[in-house]
């Protein structure tokens, strides 16, 4: 033996030794993994929120605009409805004009061109596949 040491300081060094690598190592081990596993999940995470979600374009509303009882814009074309009498008395047309706005915005509107007329295109209007004329008169 080259340096005379005695039992109890031995055992200190062995346990002081124990108790630094038990209490250095697992804590260094642990704080890395966790770095690593913190530093991915953040990778990941950022990579899908910032992927852009492709989304197709919304159709243009359609909306159609009464002019009176019997008359309606479609598209910027004027729209006559076959199959409707007109009212010509003061006051009705507004009631009328109303009505046939509640119904072209209450569903699907199909219109099916039947001829010309006054610079008008008469037609045949059905909403959700009801002809508007018996709609409009409640047959």
């Amino acid at each position: 033996m080259l340096f005379p040491v005695s039992e109890v300081e031995a055992a200190r060094t062995v346990a002081s030794g124990k108790q630094v690598k038990s209490a250095v190592r697992p804590a260094a081990k642990v704080s890395s993994k966790t770095r690593v596993a913190t530093a991915t999940k953040t990778k990941r995470t950022s990579a899908v929120a910032a992927a852009p979600v492709f989304r197709p374009p919304k159709p243009p509303a359609q909306r159609h605009y009464a002019v009176d009882g019997t008359t309606f814009y479609a598209d910027g074309v004027r729209v006559r409805a076959a199959g409707i009498d007109s009212l010509e008395m003061a006051g009705a047309s507004g009631i009328a004009k109303q009505r046939l706005q509640q119904l072209l915005d209450s569903g699907r509107v199909s219109i099916e061109p039947l001829g010309n007329e006054g610079g008008d295109t008469v037609a045949r209007v059905k909403i959700d596949g009801r002809d508007l004329s018996e709609l409009v008169s409640g047959r």
